[in-house]
This record gives structure tokens, sequence and C-alpha cells, in this order.
């Protein structure tokens, strides 16, 4: 064997560790600067689950509630009703009735909500008539967070 081979025990040079210090620290710095973002989209996608469960009891509620009453409202628009409070807006155009609520109606949320009714049925047969009904759930009162759609069924 070559004894000058044996001999030749060079450890990392001090330049060598810097370098790997540096590269490991840039690494880390990049990885925590990912981890507010990760938490806002958690935190986003939170508020979006919430959103889409609380749409389908919205969405439920209305329609349950304006099953009875939607011949009237189509009729009178204008008029007073039960489901329709103080804080809330209806607001009567060519096509469409829109209730915008201060709040939603099938539960205590931190959610306003706008309801979206059709004037003129998809189904259009006797006894049976069906509206087109939308609920959107809105944060801070301007940010659409999620939407649903469905019918009003009604005798008419």
């Amino acid at each position: 064997m070559n004894s000058k081979k044996l001999l030749n025990e060079r450890g990392m040079s001090l330049v060598e560790v810097v370098a790997a210090i540096v590269l490991l620290a840039i690494i880390l710095v990049s990885v925590i600067n990912l981890l507010p973002q990760i938490g806002l989209k958690s935190k986003q996608n939170e508020d979006k689950q919430v959103a889409v469960n609380l749409v389908t009891k919205e969405l439920d509620w209305w329609q349950s509630t304006l099953e009875g009453e939607l011949t009237n409202l189509l009729a009178n628009p204008d008029g007073t009703f039960s489901f329709i409070e103080p804080s809330d807006t209806l607001i009567n155009d060519g096509n469409t009735i829109t209730i915008q609520t201060a709040t939603t109606k099938s539960m205590t949320s931190k959610y306003t909500t706008e309801v979206k009714i059709m004037k003129i049925p998809d189904l259009d047969t006797s006894p049976k008539k069906a509206n087109q009904i939308g609920v959107f759930i809105y944060k801070n009162n301007s940010i659409l967070v999620t939407e649903n759609y469905g019918y009003v069924f009604y005798e008419g």
C-alpha cells in the first residue's frame, strides 16, 4: 500500500462548511416564508367549506319558506311578507326578484345572503310550477364566497 494515501486524511475546509450553512439557510428561509401562505390558504378553505354547507341549508330554508308564499310574492312583489325583515332589501326588476339579507336565515352566521328568484317558471305545467332560485353567500357584504341553485315548486 501507498503510505502517502493513508496519511492524507483531509477533512472539509472552512469554505465548504460555510457554503453548506449558507445553502441550508436559504432553503430554511424559503420554507419559513411558505408557512404563513399555507395558514392563509387553510383559513380560506375553512371559510369556503363553512359557506358551502351554509348555502345548502340556506337554499333549503328559502325553498321551504317560498313554497307556500311564492304565488303571493310573484303577484305582489312589493308587498309585506313574514320572511322579509325590516333590515332586508327586496328588489323587483324585470325578470327577477332579489332579496338581500343582513344575515343568513337558516342559522346565525357572519355571512350575508342574496336570493334571486326568477319570475318566469322553468316548469309551467298544471298543477305544479317551478321557478329557479339562486342563493349567494357573501363575506363582508361584498366578497362572494359560494352560491347554489335550485327550484321552488308550488301550485299555480
